[in-house]
């Protein structure tokens, strides 16, 4: 089994395990309300993230109120997620950028939603392939990565090496499978600094 029928075959059996996996973030409604949920999930919980956005959203529904926010009314608001002052200020910062130039939308764009504040290519694939399935790029975070190395799909610890080398060895059309797929699979089963039983039944495993 060489390394492409590999990939094929594990993302074939997650998707076993989970036939409608979809984003564990919760309270959102719109698709600025989704940027600004995975802006704030970064090295953060989801669960963590839920707890803060209900409020938030109450307060901020849309780029147009959130981009007049008081920064430190919005921090107080999302201080409990790991780099909050940092995540409170990209977030009024780009919906001063998305309320100027989109109209208060994120555009469809890889290139385009990269360059707002907080944006990078993880967060820029995971609202575009979570909310569109847009295949522009494939998002990695840790727990994909964690996935992808663990069963020898890459040698890069750069999450953006990494995401280039599984969008080598996937089809375009499932890109938007991978992130969705990896990260149930790495959260859930194949979890950080313990291994456990596998529920994934491959012909050839390669475990770094």
């Amino acid at each position: 089994m060489n390394k492409k029928e590999l990939a094929k075959q594990l993302l074939l059996e997650i998707e076993k395990i989970y036939p409608d996996a979809s984003t564990e973030l919760k309270n959102w409604k719109t698709p600025f309300q989704f940027l600004v949920c995975i802006m704030l999930s970064a090295q953060t919980t989801d669960k963590q993230v839920n707890k803060v956005t209900k409020k938030l959203f109450e307060k901020y529904p849309d780029a147009k109120s959130l981009s007049s926010a008081d920064v430190d009314d919005v921090t107080s608001l999302v201080k409990s997620v790991n780099y909050f002052k940092t995540k409170a200020k990209h977030i009024i910062e780009t919906a001063k950028l998305l309320q100027n130039n989109y109209n208060g939308v994120p555009p469809k764009d890889v290139v385009k939603l990269q360059k707002l504040p907080g944006v990078g290519y993880k967060t820029a694939n995971v609202f575009l392939n979570d909310l569109y399935k847009l295949n522009q790029g494939i998002a990695v975070d840790t727990h994909v990565a964690r996935v992808a190395r663990t069963y020898g799909l890459t040698k890069n610890v750069n999450p953006t090496k990494i995401a280039h080398d599984l969008e080598k060895l996937y089809p375009k059309r499932d890109w938007y499978k991978v992130n969705a797929l990896f990260v149930l699979y790495g959260r859930h089963i194949l979890k950080a600094k313990k291994r456990i039983e596998e529920k994934v039944v491959l012909k050839e495993e390669i475990v770094l």
